[in-house]
């Protein structure tokens, strides 16, 4: 019998998103050559190959669902027709987490079919590799750290959110579109506007790790990925408003270098599949003041903005972004007669402040707040005469706060990404 040779085997190998996803692939050889096919993922894994349960109309068998299981099962002795080309389908099923599937290809060498020696030279191949990532999410928050306790909640506003393909999976753009409205209140005390939020009042944070214990500007650490200039550090022994001035791939190797010129020289790690040798993370920053830190100190990194984009390829734009304040509208409790002194039923959100203007019929100019007595009354900057029971607003102070923003997120990180609107930027409380 003449040797029967499998020339190749086909499929798109690009990676694929969450979703049920199927993908044809072809072996093509000398009609009659006889191969195995088996698909395992990175648990180690089996896929059942549904094609392989014969369903006939007198049976109750039903066709399995496409999955995987520890259950050892592989596509069995496959003969290719006179076409000289073996079609099929996988379909790689919906996953919770990412994934990597090897397609492993052998042939038969007892019916004396073998592969060509440009594919493998001992007839057993990995034909392919086919990662799945799964869908990324950014979630766009609102919090305070400095005035959280007097919020009524912190976070004191619901999230929004947007899903897509992980930049891993798909580099492509998108524009998913947000109208983002959060509405803020304080349990006691009062807001006022500090200035209207910008893009860099949006931040995230990560942690780091050192990889020495020294003293100075320059600091060693296990992990450079998805830092970038301009991110603030903090951590035990670093200085208050230190940020990110430089970032260098590897350490310093003090035997090469000298006073004019820094040798740094990357150190070498095994990829996650314990394969190859490669590059690994490890590096150098450079901050903007002296500190000192103790090896294995974790790091809290402040990124801001556009920062998120060499974080982990999260792409967002923000326009209309806007604070507004609530007005606070009560009643006089008693007639005010050319007085500064103007009785109210509630002092609640009202702020002692030249920027605190009271309105009403039968309020006169635009009188600001000189100050405030709680719960009784408030003191004018010009004496007004008002019926008792009549309506007053104040406007410049409030309880109550919103912000708006229209969000576009044009592209999904590596992994979800917390991006939070720093309220205490924008809202000063008290």
């Amino acid at each position: 019998m003449r040797r029967l040779v499998i020339n190749s085997f086909n499929i798109d190998s690009t990676p694929i998103g969450n979703a049920v996803t199927s993908r044809e692939y072809s072996v093509i050889g000398d009609p009659g050559a006889v191969f195995s096919l088996i698909v395992i993922n990175n648990a180690g894994q089996f896929y059942n190959f549904p094609e392989k349960t014969i369903v006939t109309k007198d049976s109750d068998t039903v066709r399995p669902a496409p999955s995987f299981s520890t259950t050892a099962t592989k596509l069995f002795n496959q003969k290719i027709d006179d076409t000289g080309v073996y079609n099929g389908i996988l379909e790689f099923p919906t996953s919770s987490s990412d994934d990597k599937y090897r397609i492993i290809l052998q042939a038969e060498n007892g019916f004396k079919s073998f592969l060509n020696n440009t594919m493998s030279k001992n007839d057993v191949f990995v034909a392919a590799e086919i990662s799945q990532f799964v869908d990324t999410t950014v979630t766009f928050a609102v919090a305070s750290g400095a005035s959280s306790g007097t919020y009524t909640a912190n976070p004191p506003a619901s999230n929004y959110t947007a899903t897509g393909f992980s930049t891993s999976k798909s580099n492509s753009t998108f524009n998913k579109k947000i109208t983002a409205s959060w509405a803020v209140a304080l349990g006691s005390s009062q807001f006022v506007i500090a200035r209207q939020p910008v893009l860099n009042d949006f931040f995230f944070t990560t942690t780091k790790t050192t990889n020495n214990d020294s003293s100075g500007t320059s600091i060693q650490l296990t992990d450079i990925s998805g830092l970038s200039v301009g991110m603030a550090v903090s951590g035990s022994g670093i200085a208050s408003n230190s940020i990110i001035k430089r970032i260098i791939p590897g350490f310093k190797n003090e035997n090469k270098s000298t006073a004019n010129n820094h040798v740094y020289v990357i150190p070498k790690a095994i990829d996650s599949l314990g394969q190859v040798v490669e590059n690994s993370k490890a590096g150098t920053i450079m901050i903007s003041n002296s500190s000192t830190w103790g090896l294995g100190t974790t790091l809290t990194f402040k990124g801001f903005g556009s920062h998120a984009d060499a974080f982990n390829s999260t792409k967002f734009t923000v326009s209309n972004l806007a604070v507004t304040l609530a007005d606070v509208v009560t009643t006089t409790d008693a007639a005010v007669s050319n007085s500064t002194t103007i009785p109210i039923t509630s002092t609640d959100g009202i702020k002692a402040a030249d920027t605190v203007i009271m309105s009403g019929i039968g309020v006169t100019g635009t009188p600001h707040v000189d100050a405030v007595s709680s719960g009784v009354n408030i003191t004018a900057s010009s004496a007004q005469t008002i019926e008792n029971g009549q309506t007053v607003t104040f406007k410049g102070s409030s309880r109550n706060a919103t912000i708006t923003a229209d969000i576009v997120v044009q592209k999904f990180g590596k992994d979800n990404l917390t991006i939070t609107l720093e309220l205490d930027n924008i809202l000063t409380v008290g």
